[in-house]
């Protein structure tokens, strides 16, 4: 009887212990699981190359931007010159063909009748 309760005792004792093998058997297996997903050295590496590449083209965007902006407004400057011209032709222009009528004018006071091809 002494043997058969001491045996008993130890099966309880091999059945609880090895209930918690398999339950730390279970609990490594979930984190062998979580780690075989978290990324690599590599992939820490590529994300910093990633990343400075990203800086990098960040950088020349901005420098870009600015630059654009310099050449728009650089654009409507000349706009406006254009504009400026332009408008300074057209006031040349139509005081040159005032001046012409007027000149066509007083020749044909000095000369009526057409009389301004012939010599005297």
């Amino acid at each position: 009887q002494l043997l058969q309760r001491r045996l008993i005792k130890k099966t309880e004792q091999v059945i609880e212990k090895d209930s918690i093998l398999q339950e730390q058997g279970k609990k490594y297996l979930e984190i062998k699981k979580v780690l075989a997903r978290q990324p690599g050295t590599e992939v820490s590496e590529q994300l910093a190359v990633y990343q400075s590449g990203i800086k990098e083209k960040s950088k020349q965007m901005k420098a870009m931007a600015g630059e654009l902006n310099m050449h728009m407004a650089q654009v409507n400057e000349y706009k406006f010159e254009i504009e400026r011209l332009s408008s300074e032709l057209h006031d040349i222009k139509r005081k040159y063909f005032e001046q012409k009528r007027r000149e066509a004018l007083a020749k044909e006071k000095n000369f009526p009748f057409g009389m301004e091809n012939q010599v005297l």
